[in-house]
């Protein structure tokens, strides 16, 4: 893992932000959590991600204009996007709750399996967003045909008020509008890439399902499907393309049902669609009385995090 890096601005004043902290980093951006003032004059915490020096420019520009065009319940907002000290930056909505890889994590410290309910609820309203994310138009219309590439629990996000949003389009493609990685490579979290993003192949909406599949076993099942301990990324991507899924007993079998289909490496037999994907899982979440309200996630995550919402 990369040592954590300076921030780079002059100061912690950016722009007319004032920068807290760091929320995390990749290899093209870093994300800090800076306070701003809104147009009513109170004072907003936002999540500011910052181009890094030497990330070429056009690829920030493509995922500040792609949020500039989305609009869900369950997407990460955009607030603005501009250049402060001659780094571009994208202003988002701060989310308090944390992301589902901080929620599992505190599950395992605490030596407690993540609850049902709300590991089957979190996977329907990632799917509720990409829904929307692959059907996605232009305003005048066009389809955008896009692939978000990088489904995976660090981009799952909770607001306090106990939403689940999908966040990070830093690596989405789209063939109407150009942009994603190039021909032949793989972008994405490892352990979370669908077979054929593993071989630079073409993706399709069902790519990202794969990954949906991926989550839903862990908080389903407990462990991910792929990821052993100790293996190597070669030995990732032999399991992920040629997967030997054993679904414990435990599990109802409607619900391994689903997640055996979502994790077919044959694209023709997975999941195609979000929708498809979640009519299952919504029907065995109603059968099973598992569908908790926006408060019950609340409460949950209180719980989880000892959030102070």
């Amino acid at each position: 893992m990369d040592q954590p890096r300076t921030i780079e601005v002059p100061s912690r004043r950016f722009g007319k932000y004032l920068v807290r902290s760091r929320l995390g980093q990749g290899g093209q951006a870093e994300v800090f959590l800076a306070e701003a003032v809104d147009d009513k004059g109170d004072q907003v915490n936002v999540a500011l991600k910052m181009m890094r020096q030497g990330t070429p420019e056009e690829k920030f520009a493509d995922e500040a204009d792609l949020m500039g065009l989305l609009s869900h319940p369950n997407l990460v907002r955009m607030m603005e996007h501009g250049v402060a000290f001659g780094r571009p930056f994208i202003a988002m909505e701060f989310l308090v709750g944390g992301d589902l890889f901080e929620v599992m994590a505190a599950h395992r410290r605490a030596m407690r399996g993540f609850p049902m309910g709300m590991g089957v609820h979190v996977c329907i309203e990632v799917l509720k967003a990409l829904a929307y994310f692959h059907k996605a138009t232009t305003r005048s219309g066009t389809a955008l045909n896009l692939i978000h590439s990088d489904v995976n629990p660090s981009n799952v996000f909770f607001s306090g008020e106990g939403d689940v949003k999908l966040g990070d389009f830093g690596v989405a493609s789209s063939s109407q509008a150009g942009i994603g990685p190039a021909e032949g490579t793989a972008a994405g979290k490892l352990s979370y890439l669908s077979p054929e993003q593993t071989r630079g192949e073409a993706l399709a909406p069902a790519s990202d399902l794969w990954a949906v599949g991926v989550m839903l076993h862990e908080v389903v099942v407990g462990y991910h499907p792929f990821q052993k301990e100790g293996a190597s990324e070669q030995q990732i991507m032999a399991a992920i393309r040629n997967p030997r899924l054993s679904i414990p007993d435990y599990v109802d079998k409607p619900l391994a049902g689903v997640i055996i289909k979502a994790l077919t490496p044959d694209l023709k037999t997975r999941f195609k669609t979000a929708g498809e994907f979640a009519a299952p899982l919504f029907g065995y979440a109603l059968d099973k009385n598992l569908v908790p309200s926006r408060h019950d996630t609340q409460r949950w995550l209180e719980s989880v995090l000892g959030l102070l919402v």
